[in-house]
């Protein structure tokens, strides 16, 4: 079995990547080898933190490279794991040992690798814009396969909705587009500042986590699962919006690429909170600068319109970096590193 570890810049985690080609396409027989591949990896020091999973295979499908189906780890005394949503930093990791395993052209600017995600349906491009040994820089373009209009991505059918929780009513919207999000003005939680925002501690976390299980009883779904996210968004200048974002179940570093890309569509739509935000705000060829504590990208949402009637025909987020870690080798129960992927 070929796995290998890699990591994509501003990600939570690193993700175990592992070759599915001899591998069922069902949860039921995948799942009971990433418990025991997460149970070797506790007792590896650096790796028991990794809660991404990914199998991947060479596409069959004319249109597509890369077939990709993602698990998240939920933490917890119980192994368990997420498998209805998706992870963009993941995909982009695992075009990288794609490449490296020799299943796609070596990486070159201007090459184009094209992966579809099992567990959403939906596309995503990975355009290489440089390339190392180790490593690529590349921007990220997410294609809609389904009901491609605004209006399919606001789960409620409005653009912003009312929420009530311990600490209040609060406005959000409620977006899913790659995965589903709660956005929230960081200002309506007391951050009026960007320091505020990036500096806030305990307590913007759990009124943050607070609004999230009163969006998960909104729209009547498990509070125990990941979904939806939430993140804190606010303008604070003439040119960006700055973002912090929960991933379960601590702060995320940066934003994942698949909350850029829904923050993107937010931004499309007429009358989200983030609609409002970026409304005279000086960007380049509708580009929408994110700055979070972990770096800056920008993500560019081309659509018919804002209405709910036009159409999304795909979301663009650049300046990505990719890194491979290290191959591993199952065996015994054992993890050894290996200078080349080694199939078993």
């Amino acid at each position: 079995m070929l796995i290998y570890i890699a990591k994509a810049e501003g990600s939570v985690s690193s993700t175990v990547v592992i070759d599915g080609r001899n591998m069922d396409n069902d949860p039921a027989i995948i799942l009971p080898i990433l418990s025991s591949i997460h149970a070797i990896l506790q007792e590896m020091k650096g790796y028991e933190t990794i809660t991404k999973f990914a199998v991947i295979q060479p596409s069959t499908h004319p249109m597509y490279d890369l077939n990709y189906f993602f698990f998240q780890l939920i933490p917890g005394e119980t192994c368990r794991f997420e498998y209805t949503g998706s992870c963009g930093h993941s995909i982009l990791a695992s075009i990288q040992v794609a490449i490296t395993w020799g299943w796609i052209f070596s990486a070159s600017p201007g090459l184009r690798v094209r992966v579809y995600v099992e567990n959403i349906g939906n596309s995503l491009v990975c355009e290489v814009d440089q390339a190392t040994r180790q490593g690529i820089n590349c921007t990220a373009h997410f294609f809609e396969t389904g009901d491609t209009r605004l209006g399919s991505f606001l789960l409620t059918g409005n653009p912003s909705d009312v929420l009530v929780t311990e600490d209040g009513e609060v406005e959000v919207s409620l977006i899913s587009a790659g995965n589903p999000y709660v956005f929230v003005d960081a200002k309506m939680l007391g951050c009026f500042s960007q320091f505020d925002l990036f500096q806030a501690g305990e307590e913007l976390f759990q009124k943050l986590q607070r609004i999230r299980n009163a969006a998960s009883r909104r729209l009547g779904w498990n509070p125990e699962s990941v979904f939806p996210k939430i993140a804190a968004v606010s303008r604070f200048d003439e040119e960006s919006l700055s973002v912090r974002a929960i991933s379960v179940p601590k702060w995320h570093p940066t934003l994942a690429l698949t909350g850029t890309a829904c923050l993107g569509v937010a931004s499309a739509i007429k009358g989200t909170l983030v609609h409002r935000m970026i409304e005279g705000m000086n960007s380049e060829n509708g580009l929408v600068k994110i700055v979070t504590q972990g770096g800056t990208t920008c993500v560019s949402s081309i659509t018919t319109g804002s209405s709910p009637e036009d159409r999304l025909l795909y979301n663009s987020i650049s300046n990505k970096n990719v890194q491979l870690i290290e191959p591993i080798n199952l065996v015994k129960g054992e993890i050894y590193p290996w200078k080349q992927p080694v199939l078993l």
